[in-house]
């Protein structure tokens, strides 16, 4: 190989890496919460007995549920998902409501986000400026044992940022 060719096939490699590298950090999230159902449902503090983290290095400042940030991006899906935990998760039902939602910016086109199951999905608006949005996670617990339903609520934030 003469000098030209390894030296354009080395650009070639750097461009393409490099490109590669950038277009890895504005991705879809996904968003956990976990629970203890069967304590919320008996009078538990929700914020006591739940937890959220998500798969772009979201954080809480304080350790604090409600306080939990996610970053999001433009045009990318936010997934939320909720896990029960604790002795006796097989005797509670959760679900989601919906997660309505306010905040600086217009991050998704619907407010509530619809849930109805386990777990929910919402896209980021293509043109959402930069900015934090409060939003509410709404859920029911349902004892299997009396098949009585209760409704509870966490409000944690997004942030929605450009740039990864």
């Amino acid at each position: 190989m003469n000098r030209n060719s390894f030296l354009l096939t080395l650009l070639a490699l750097l461009l393409f890496g490099s490109s590669q590298a950038f277009s890895q950090g504005a991705k879809d999230i996904t968003i956990n919460f976990t629970i203890n159902a069967e304590a919320i449902f008996n009078g538990g503090s929700v914020e006591e007995n739940s937890q959220l983290s998500d798969d772009n290095n979201g954080k809480s400042g304080n350790g604090r549920a409600s306080d939990f940030e996610s970053k999001a991006y433009p045009s990318k899906f936010v997934n939320w998902e909720i896990f029960e935990s604790g002795p006796n998760s097989a005797n509670y039902q959760v679900k989601f409501i919906d997660f309505p939602w306010t905040g600086e910016v217009k991050a998704f086109s619907k407010n509530p986000i619809q849930g109805g199951g386990k777990k929910a999905k919402a896209k980021i608006e293509n043109n959402a400026k930069e900015g934090t949005i409060k939003y509410t996670i709404r859920f029911t617990i349902r004892s299997k044992a009396t098949g009585e339903t209760r409704t509870f609520e966490l409000d944690p934030k997004i942030r929605i940022i450009s740039r990864a």
